[in-house]
């Protein structure tokens, strides 16, 4: 059986480049949601003006590499196909 990793890509073919970008767009997405909870929570704190369109461009730019580059790379689980 293969490794996933190892899974050539059309778009991204180097496995270390697919995972790091793929870390750095999860890393990303999860400090612009802390950073979201806080600015609304901290009445005294208010950054929306940056986080709104930093929050669109991010999960635009994680939504396509989800459809193309990590999607295509997970197996399907039917053996032969």
């Amino acid at each position: 059986m293969s490794n996933p990793t190892e899974t050539p890509n059309v778009i991204v073919q180097n496995p270390t480049v697919r995972k790091v970008v793929g870390n750095v767009l999860g890393a990303a997405t999860l400090a612009l949601s802390i950073a979201t909870l806080v600015d609304g929570a901290i009445e005294a704190i208010n950054y929306s003006e940056i986080t709104g369109p930093a929050a669109i461009i991010v999960a635009g730019l994680f939504g396509i590499f989800q459809l193309t580059v990590t999607s295509p790379n997970v197996p399907t689980g039917r053996h032969g196909a």
